[in-house]
């Protein structure tokens, strides 16, 4: 998957700019508040529909403006794919080959790219919710079924949330949304435990370059009921958890026990990786699992994603850098972005194209 052409309208600190991209690897080099995060934050947004940075996305139109707009051409496949995105105070808008999408999830998975920032950092001393929501992002680029599951229980859990708030609790109604929950629930259950066991698998090797070290790298996934393959098993075990917690529900008027409240946390030796584990340990586990996630992709795609680094190599030294690169197969299409462009190490068999971001412009370097 390449990224050939993006242009941008309104977005951010760019009012109009109309960029070409090869394969291979990019530098944006620049000062700071110059557009080199604004500039990956929107191909960011084109894979995941919501921005890394801001809750609003109104904040990411221009000011002064009414709407913004992100357009690309990426090759996949040996195809042009053609994708567009407007949003305005109305709302947002996702068009594939010109045609309007009606859900978010026809559009998520289409162009896919994995983006690391300096606020990855916060993943593991953040609360349950942001991690949650790191799983479900990278779920719903691999899996359309995960993204419209995930979003039935979420309207679910609200119907449910409703009927704990009347005065007069309808329980027939309550047991026939407590059953529709579990069916939906199993097959989030599953798909998340999958995920995990499966990007542990592609980081662990990686992280074993990165750190240089012995150390041993866990996950453990936290859930309401004791995890099982067997879907029957894990119905019964959500049934009684529901059971047992109904008074509590009834009395608190929202639902206590579920998805919305899974948690996933990672083990360094034995111990949680939060607590015990330097930074420059934490910043090693979260480039192994970006690139984890990049050959994922691969294999479930077939195609590798496009990777946005951004200000990642200020924090390591010169040999984690190219072990970081040379980790990354040549069809990786890369965008860096740095301040100094003599933090990016040099490869034999690799070179770099070099732009200069300055006020919302970018130029080549070389």
């Amino acid at each position: 998957m390449i990224l050939r052409r993006l242009s941008l309208r309104n977005f951010r600190n760019y009012e109009s700019i109309d960029l070409s991209f090869d394969a291979g690897i990019h530098l944006l080099v620049g000062n700071n508040a110059q557009g080199k995060t604004n500039l990956l934050e929107a191909v960011s947004y084109l894979s995941t529909t919501r921005s890394h940075r801001c809750h609003d996305d109104q904040n990411l139109i221009q000011e002064g403006k009414e709407a913004f707009v992100i357009k690309a051409s990426v090759e996949r496949k040996q195809k042009l794919m053609e994708l567009r995105v407007a949003l305005n105070e109305q709302g947002k808008n996702l068009f594939l080959y010109q045609t309007a999408m009606k859900r978010v999830s026809d559009f998520i998975g289409e162009f896919n790219a994995v983006l690391f920032c300096p606020d990855d950092m916060t993943l593991f001393q953040a609360s349950p919710r942001i991690r949650r929501r790191f799983i479900d992002m990278e779920l719903s680029k691999l899996s359309k079924s995960y993204t419209r599951v995930l979003n039935e229980v979420g309207k679910l859990l609200k119907e449910r949330n409703a009927a704990l708030k009347q005065n007069t609790i309808d329980f027939t109604y309550l047991n026939i949304l407590d059953e529709q929950l579990i069916d939906k629930q199993v097959v989030i259950m599953l798909q998340r435990q999958r995920f995990l066991q499966d990007l542990l698998a592609h980081c662990k090797e990686f992280y074993e370059k990165l750190s240089a070290d012995h150390t041993k790298l866990e996950v453990q996934y936290h859930s309401c009921v004791a995890y099982s393959d067997d879907i029957d098993e894990l119905k019964e075990g959500l049934r009684k958890k529901y059971e047992k917690n109904r008074e509590r529900d009834c009395f608190l008027k929202q639902t206590t026990v579920g998805i919305h409240k899974e948690d996933f946390m990672f083990l360094i030796n034995g111990n949680q990786l939060s607590a015990y584990a330097s930074q420059g340990q934490k910043r090693s586990v979260l480039l192994a699992l970006k690139v984890g996630i990049v050959h994922m992709i691969h294999d479930l795609t077939s195609e590798y994603p496009v990777l946005l680094l951004d200000d990642v190599f200020s924090e390591l030294d010169e040999n984690r850098r190219g072990m970081l690169l040379c980790s990354l197969p040549k069809e990786v299409q890369i965008f860096i972005s740095t301040t100094d462009v003599r933090e990016i190490p040099r490869l034999r068999d690799r070179s770099y194209i070099v732009w200069k971001v300055k006020q919302g412009e970018l130029s080549l370097m070389r």
